[in-house]
């Protein structure tokens, strides 16, 4: 079952990153039939909860759960309400935007994925004895309810055609930051330590407990950056800032915990899934980085205007640590088959495509920022480097499939 979650997420994943090639190209061709708001909301949802929620659950289910309670009966529920629900809300945004329609999915995929905490953190609590890996994924789950509440609130104001409030937009970002700031990275993180406990390695707790502290703490102080957009206070600036601090605090924590356990965890990964380890961690101190920056008011408000920023920061968290750590994961555990030639450059592809991207978005903002116009053949550039994306992941996910049926077959 968790398999199944895994692949079906991938599958969602290549269409996600279709239509983000597709948003793109917009830009190099007019597109007359093309509804850009329409797409976009389709391709961000789709990223998020169709990738994303069920790409990271289904791996949770799989390292944490006994094999028999991976087929329990919820599980099978919750994948099919879920994956149901991705595919309604998809095609209600293509169709009709934020409607009804598209709100009615959303909520479904909300209260599924509500079913599946509750069973998931019911069985984490009986199947898996207490230990820092396990606090950090329930924390990760009780983050993922707490951005839940602002959609409640999202579908409120869209469906009363308020969409434009002040209000609906610091909702938006409430979902966002916890989603990616809290159920997502501490979701991986806490893969990771489990992944060192069962490799044999004894982790050192007290160090591991104050990273967690001091990371817990900075996710809910941040947010106040993302209301600073709209009502740039002094208190909030303050507020962010201390957020930002405690959070590189966490961050000496836990290089203080990777450098202790490096010696020891090497040797338990092949070079490839070290590799795509590797690119989740860049990508991480990348993130804190840019944290650390928007300190500076000045800075903030300019990294909040230029979209660029805004769409690179949370690709960065995205695509940068969780898709790659996930991936790097999958194929370690054996969650995703084993690593053939095909899959070396399905995922090179996907890699070439993040980085590139990234690099030109993050380049073309800064040219933004200091006045200079457009890069030359900026939107082309941008077309040919996230094409790359969706050529990887159809790459990988076919390579899934055509090795599972030798497998039947043998």
């Amino acid at each position: 079952m968790p398999k199944t979650w895994v692949k079906t997420a991938l599958a969602n994943l290549c269409i996600a990153t279709c239509l983000g090639a597709l948003l793109r190209f917009a830009f190099v061709e007019e597109i007359s039939w093309l509804k850009f708001r329409h797409f976009l909301d389709a391709h961000s949802h789709l990223a998020l909860l169709g990738w994303a929620f069920m790409a990271l659950a289904g791996t949770l289910m799989h390292t944490f759960l006994p094999a028999t309670r991976q087929q329990a009966p919820p599980y099978k529920i919750a994948f099919w309400l879920t994956q149901g629900s991705v595919i309604g809300m998809c095609i209600a945004y293509l169709m009709t935007g934020a409607s009804a329609w598209s709100m009615s999915f959303l909520l479904l995929q909300t209260i599924v994925a509500y079913y599946f905490v509750w069973h998931f953190f019911r069985d984490i609590e009986a199947h898996h004895s207490a230990s820092i890996s396990r606090l950090f994924i329930q924390t990760a789950l009780l983050f993922l309810v707490l951005s839940t509440l602002a959609l409640w609130v999202v579908v409120y104001f869209a469906i009363g055609r308020y969409s434009h409030t002040a209000f609906y937009y610091m909702a938006v970002q409430f979902f966002l930051h916890f989603q990616l700031n809290g159920w997502l990275l501490f979701g991986v993180i806490g893969l990771l330590l489990e992944l060192m406990k069962q490799k044999g390695v004894v982790i050192d707790h007290r160090l591991a407990q104050r990273f967690f502290g001091f990371l817990g703490a900075s996710c809910l102080l941040t947010y106040a950056l993302a209301v600073t957009w709209s009502n740039p206070l002094k208190i909030l600036f303050a507020v962010n800032s201390l957020g930002v601090i405690l959070q590189l605090i966490a961050l000496v924590f836990f290089l203080q915990l990777i450098k202790k356990h490096s010696a020891e965890i090497r040797p338990h990964f092949s070079q490839f899934p070290l590799f795509l380890f590797k690119v989740a961690f860049v990508c991480l101190l990348f993130k804190i980085i840019i944290q650390a920056v928007v300190v500076i008011p000045y800075v903030a408000m300019v990294a909040y205007t230029i979209r660029n920023y805004v769409m690179g920061f949370i690709h960065i968290i995205l695509l940068g640590i969780v898709t790659h750590f996930l991936l790097g994961f999958g194929i370690n555990q054996g969650i995703l088959r084993r690593p053939s030639r095909e899959t070396f450059v399905a995922i090179g592809l996907f890699f070439l495509g993040f980085a590139l991207s990234e690099s030109i978005l993050f380049l073309q903002g800064t040219l933004f920022w200091g006045a200079m116009g457009f890069m030359p053949m900026y939107y082309e550039l941008l077309f040919g480097a996230s094409v790359m994306m969706p050529l990887g992941v159809a790459l990988l996910l076919k390579t899934q499939i055509v090795n599972a049926r030798r497998s039947v077959r043998h």
